[in-house]
């Protein structure tokens, strides 16, 4: 993978880089408010580039309502999201976490979206990893997503199982989604 390295602006993880292998141009910091604009961009754009073969119109237009809604900024604040950084592309992916009220030690990963000119480069599987450690160092050793189904391949590859099927409501909207977990 040609950026498979991360470069953290905070705590930096042992496995980063790997001897021998040179740094890339890309950061990892945390979700800040006036990252508000290149997020909802990121994550529109992401969804309906990248998902746009499994979903219709109406649903892909309601996704983008639901990012440009306001409480998606309340959202995105208590998603412990990280952000990655090109230093000439800007913002490229996002990943991340929350604690699970009705799952004991389980934490629910959320907002995993790559800028689709960085699409297949390994950058959502290196954040998401990431936010899978983070969640892990804070107490959260179960992992569960609602994925939406163009990314159910990403995390089977990464050990999470299918638990069911079902739809994610978005301005009138059904997404359907696959509920999977991991540990």
């Amino acid at each position: 993978h040609l950026h498979r390295i991360i470069i953290c602006t905070m705590e930096l993880p042992s496995h980063f880089p790997p001897a021998g292998m040179r740094k890339p141009a890309i950061s990892l910091r945390a979700y800040r408010p006036v990252d508000l604009p290149e997020v909802r961009h990121v994550h529109d754009l992401a969804f309906r580039t990248l998902a746009a073969a499994q979903h219709n119109r109406a649903q892909i237009d309601a996704h983008a309502a639901l990012i440009a809604a306001p409480e998606y900024e309340a959202d995105l604040e208590r998603s412990n999201l990280l952000l990655a950084w090109h230093a000439g592309a800007g913002l490229v992916a996002t990943a991340g976490w929350l604690a699970m009220a009705d799952r004991p030690l389980t934490a629910r990963i959320r907002k995993v979206f790559v800028h689709p000119d960085w699409a297949r480069r390994g950058l959502a599987s290196d954040l998401l990893r990431e936010a899978e450690r983070r969640a892990a160092m804070a107490g959260f050793p179960r992992l569960f997503v609602r994925a939406n189904i163009n990314a159910v391949p990403l995390y089977l590859s990464l050990g999470y199982r299918e638990e069911s099927r079902g739809v994610m409501p978005a301005m009138g909207q059904d997404l359907p989604v696959v509920y999977m977990a991991k540990g």
